[in-house]
């Protein structure tokens, strides 16, 4: 078989064929509908509604070239500009920014007094101790004076026993021991009183007299963060953004 002339030659060139418009349509408004519920990075330099704002006009724009502006509803038009404006409008943080500082300064506030009461309680703990080992250490030396006395006593001469009654008025050793035995006996259960309310205030204890500020500032921290994920979708446009781009799919879905 010869081979045809080169001009006589079909050249076939495999093009993909071009979604039809309802294609477009469809695809385009699976994207929004996507586009809409999208969730945006708190971290710095993550995704964000600039990032997003970009995507979505990409989108459109394509959409518009693809579908000729003959096509063009004044519906979808509206829609787009609609778009266009809650992405240029800035968003007022004002009164949500000052909620949030007044509740942070209340619970400066309640975490401060709570704060202030446990130092105060850790401080009388090491002035105790401190008493304790002062209170001991004169024990120590009252019980060894004693010893001493006593046995100086056994040899006892009669300028010793008149010294003694010239001493009368001062405090014996026993009465000085004595007095050091009462304060420690006393001292380990107030330590171990002061090391109570100290725990309750570490732990949260409900019966520490502390337990209804720990509820309030439950309570304040339930609703700062209810706040700051308030504050959060609004810099974010999560409500607003749904709604626009449920609106601009709308227009487009009806487009003929």
């Amino acid at each position: 078989m010869k081979n045809q002339p080169f001009h006589q030659r079909k050249i076939r060139i495999h093009e993909a064929p071009k979604p039809d418009f309802d294609q477009l349509k469809a695809r385009t408004i699976n994207a929004l509908n996507k586009l809409g519920q999208q969730k945006f990075s708190t971290e710095p330099g993550g995704y964000s509604l600039e990032n997003w704002a970009r995507v979505v006009n990409v989108l459109l724009d394509e959409f518009e070239e693809s579908a000729g502006t003959a096509r063009l509803s004044p519906e979808y038009l509206a829609s787009r500009h609609d778009l266009s404006a809650l992405l240029s409008k800035p968003v007022l943080l004002t009164s949500i920014d000052e909620d949030v500082s007044k509740l942070r300064a209340n619970m400066s506030e309640i975490e401060s007094k709570i704060g202030t009461e446990r130092d105060l309680i850790a401080s009388r703990i090491s002035e105790l101790k401190a008493e304790q080992a002062k209170y001991s250490g004169e024990l120590d030396r009252e019980r060894r004076r004693d010893a001493d006395a006593v046995t100086s006593q056994s040899s006892d001469s009669l300028f010793n026993r008149l010294l003694g009654r010239s001493r009368a008025q001062t405090k014996s050793p026993e009465s000085k021991i004595d007095e050091l035995e009462s304060k420690l006996t006393l001292l380990p259960n107030e330590v171990l009183e002061q090391q109570k309310q100290l725990r309750m205030i570490d732990l949260r204890s409900p019966g520490s007299r502390f337990a209804e500020e720990w509820s309030r500032l439950d309570s304040m921290q339930t609703r700062l963060k209810e706040l700051e994920q308030e504050r959060l979708d609004r810099i974010q446009l999560v409500k607003e953004r749904a709604e626009v781009t449920g609106s601009v799919a709308g227009a487009i879905s009806r487009i003929q």
